[in-house]
């Protein structure tokens, strides 16, 4: 039975899917009786195509508005026990207001009838709506609540499917073992003094074999007079990874061998570990984006990263180079952090899913249950 888990996996958003929901339209809406609905939607068909903007409903009952559009809107000249229902006609630049006023006033609602007080004129009012699907159930409540009532369909146009985030996220059941060593090396390389308290471990998914851990070594002189400031945890897991796989007989370039600097390190550095991927350097494995690449040549190919912090741009793109599964980190790294795409949390690149990209692949952050310190300054690139 797997362990159970002893805190949160937050899936994060990609560059597109934040921006997506940034996008909004205007479009005109326009009350009419609830059974006159059709004869409506009919007449207006030739400027207001049926397949726009279908995350939003077309028909809206009064009491379904949000508070802040219906406050907007004037009052309506239909009888007050009479059933209405609030047409979304189109986007604004599909026709001038005054050609949709002309094509509804035609329709039933607005003709003059026999004992009809008045003849009620086509209210037609501007609102804004969300240009984009939502991409999750959350957002859909958000957007009924703040905009207009608005459909979940299950499905992301802007990153992966959400079960794929699901079933990825329910096999990770070892996420606190794994960041709990990351720590431990990170903490070893600060103690050493040789770099921050920023670790790095990298895990087959088949076996669960932690293949390497390593520390951040940016301060560490090696008998020189300067430091390596490249030495982050992700570069250094990515060495131990090609010296590992030269030691099976695997020809990896170039062939500059890595010092373990920590205990931890040098656990698994010497460790037999990388046996454990006999049998995946030559598959065919798909991608998180569906589609099918080889798997040989490339150092990490669909291995699980666990990260104290979160990367910079250069190890962001080193675990996308080295071709890795998946990606768990700890602290945001608001002033440096590359996989975030949420301009306020980081700077905004959410580099593990970028359509302009060669690779994808599948990031959380990881809220331990007690909350552990960030011990390093955010201005740091991790």
């Amino acid at each position: 039975m797997p362990p159970k888990p002893t805190g949160l996996l937050i899936p994060l958003r990609t560059h597109a899917e934040v921006r997506s929901g940034l996008q909004t339209v205007n479009v005109y809406i326009l009350p009419i009786p609830a059974k006159t609905a059709n004869e409506v939607i009919i007449a207006l068909r030739e400027i207001a195509p049926q397949n726009e903007l279908q995350h939003l409903r077309r028909l809206s009952k009064p009491a379904f508005l949000p508070t802040s559009v219906a406050a907007n809107l004037p009052p309506t000249q239909f009888p007050p026990e009479q059933s209405l229902l609030y047409l979304l006609v189109c986007q604004i630049d599909r026709a001038p207001i005054h050609r949709i006023a002309s094509i509804a006033s035609r329709t039933s609602p607005f003709q003059r009838k026999h004992g009809r007080p008045i003849t009620p004129k086509p209210q037609i009012s501007i609102v804004t709506v969300p240009a984009n699907m939502p991409t999750s159930l959350e957002q859909s409540e958000e957007w009924t609540k703040k905009y207009w009532p608005t459909v979940y369909k299950r499905g992301n146009p802007f990153g992966p499917h959400p079960s794929l985030i699901e079933n990825s996220a329910a096999k990770l059941t070892r996420v606190s073992e794994y960041m709990a060593m990351a720590r431990k090396v990170g903490r070893e390389a600060a103690k050493v003094g040789v770099g921050y308290p920023l670790g790095a471990v990298i895990v087959n998914p088949d076996t669960g074999d932690v293949i390497a851990a390593a520390g951040d070594a940016r301060l560490h002189q090696s008998g020189r007079d300067w430091c390596y400031p490249l030495d982050h945890p992700v570069l250094r897991l990515v060495e131990m990874v090609a010296q590992k796989r030269l030691e099976k007989g695997v020809v990896v370039a170039p062939d500059n061998p890595i010092t373990a600097l920590t205990e931890t390190e040098r656990t698994f550095l010497n460790s037999s570990t990388m046996g454990t991927l006999d049998g995946r350097d030559e598959i065919k494995d798909k991608g998180n984006d569906g589609t099918t690449a080889e798997s040989a040549g490339y150092l990490c190919h669909n291995m699980h990263v666990y990260l104290t912090h979160e990367p910079c741009v250069m190890c962001s793109m080193a675990l996308l180079h080295s071709r890795v599964g998946i990606v768990v980190f700890e602290h945001r790294m608001i002033k440096t952090g590359a996989l975030g795409a949420d301009v306020d949390q980081g700077l905004g690149h959410g580099l593990f899913w970028r359509p302009d990209l060669n690779w994808k692949y599948l990031a959380w952050q990881w809220k331990e249950a007690e909350s552990t310190k960030n011990e390093v300054p955010d201005n740091i690139h991790a």
